[in-house]
């Protein structure tokens, strides 16, 4: 994975705008009150320092004791645990600070939100080890568990306190213990950013879960809890 400073800059500005979106308007009130956006912000600041340094030799050291004592001061002071290994699109929305503990080989999309005690892991599935690939404009809810090398589709969405461990299809919203499928109306309701109504994926998504069900254009419309 390649990353120059100005796409290190890109991605912490597209966190910061998913803040925005949700209703706190003061950027500087999210800088520097928000514990969940700080987890996200060292994340993305040692990725880049991980990637620009991996070859050095002299460098390597001093970074990588940085981002363990960094590491460490974040976990004490949001419980939330985003190792360099793991590849994060942009615009990642924790709702409410820890405990989140995500595996170093997950890999997120765009625009996702995780809420709090949500734990993305290592497993096996069908004797195949590895860990999850969540797809774009995911939501995942509070204390909701994914293990093991399991694909979650686009717009989806995970309820609270779900584990899964089965593949989710696009738009699917699933629940309970291990989860099912509960109907097809996506996480268009829980999902907020910039110019989201202008995003061609995300409106093709939205025709397609209102093609099965027409009264969710009238319930995304009226908005939802974060």
């Amino acid at each position: 994975m390649k990353m120059n400073f100005n796409e290190l800059i890109r991605l912490l500005k597209s966190d910061l705008l998913r803040y925005k979106a949700t209703g706190t308007k003061s950027a500087w009130r999210i800088i520097l009150f928000y514990q969940s956006f700080w987890a996200t912000s060292f994340f993305r600041v040692f990725s880049y320092l991980y990637i620009k340094t991996s070859k050095s030799r002299i460098t390597r050291f001093p970074v990588a004791l940085f981002y363990h004592v960094g590491v460490k001061i974040i976990q004490i002071l949001t419980m939330i645990s985003l190792p360099v290994g793991a590849r994060i699109g942009k615009g990642l929305y924790l709702a409410h600070y820890g405990p989140i503990l995500i595996n170093g080989g997950v890999k997120i999309g765009d625009n996702c939100n995780l809420g709090n005690q949500v734990i993305i892991g290592f497993g096996r599935k069908n004797e195949k080890a590895g860990s999850p690939e969540i797809g774009n404009r995911v939501f995942v809810g509070p204390g909701a568990k994914i293990f093991g090398p399991v694909k979650i589709g686009n717009d989806a969405a995970i309820g609270a306190n779900a584990v899964v461990t089965h593949d989710v299809p696009d738009r699917a919203v699933v629940g309970g213990i291990p989860a099912k499928i509960i109907n097809y109306h996506g996480s268009f309701r829980y999902i907020y950013y910039d110019s989201m109504y202008q995003d061609g994926e995300r409106m093709e998504s939205f025709e397609l879960a209102c093609q099965q069900d027409p009264s969710l254009r009238d319930q995304s419309e009226s908005g939802g809890d974060n």
